[in-house]
């Protein structure tokens, strides 16, 4: 004659076991599910933050009906690893294009919004895979106006110093 194991559920077992035996997967899964998100939780949060560039500037139209570029705030900053910019924009023309050189080199993606005429146009710029400026590397903060074709219309930068 063949023995029942403890806590096997069978289509025969009583109502009570195989409410026991439901309860116990529960439990489990439940604990797999915590130990999922805090390991997941825990890896987030410990990851070292991305440096950006933040750049504001202003786009007139200047006395002959030409835009004009002002470059009214560059600050560096940090962002977590998953919000920093992994790749150049694809914004179409015309645009408003942003890009950072670190000391003179090309070492970051750039940023572009579509141009819509006068108005303040923000952009977060991240540096390439690899690639974290040290304290007292230059950043030149470039901003231009392109028109529907591509042709460069206004231009500006600004220099800053990495902090």
């Amino acid at each position: 004659m063949l023995r029942k194991q403890k806590g096997a559920y069978s289509p025969h077992s009583s109502p009570v076991n195989r409410n026991r035996a439901m309860k116990k997967n529960v439990i489990i899964g439940v604990c797999i599910a915590v130990i999922l998100v805090s390991s997941v939780s825990i890896f987030s949060f410990s990851m070292v933050s991305a440096p950006v560039v933040k750049v504001k500037a202003e786009v007139v139209t200047g006395t002959e009906g030409n835009p004009v570029v002002r470059i009214v705030k560059v600050e560096q900053s940090t962002v977590h690893p998953l919000k920093a910019p992994r790749g150049h924009s694809t914004a179409a023309f015309p645009s408003v294009d942003a890009i950072a050189f670190l000391n003179l080199r090309m070492s970051c993606y750039w940023a572009s919004a579509p141009y819509t005429g006068d108005g303040t146009y923000e952009f977060v710029i991240g540096f390439l895979k690899g690639v974290k400026p040290k304290r007292g590397d230059m950043i030149r903060i470039y901003v231009k106006v392109c028109d529907a074709s591509g042709k460069t219309l206004a231009s500006n930068y600004k220099d800053m110093i990495w902090k």
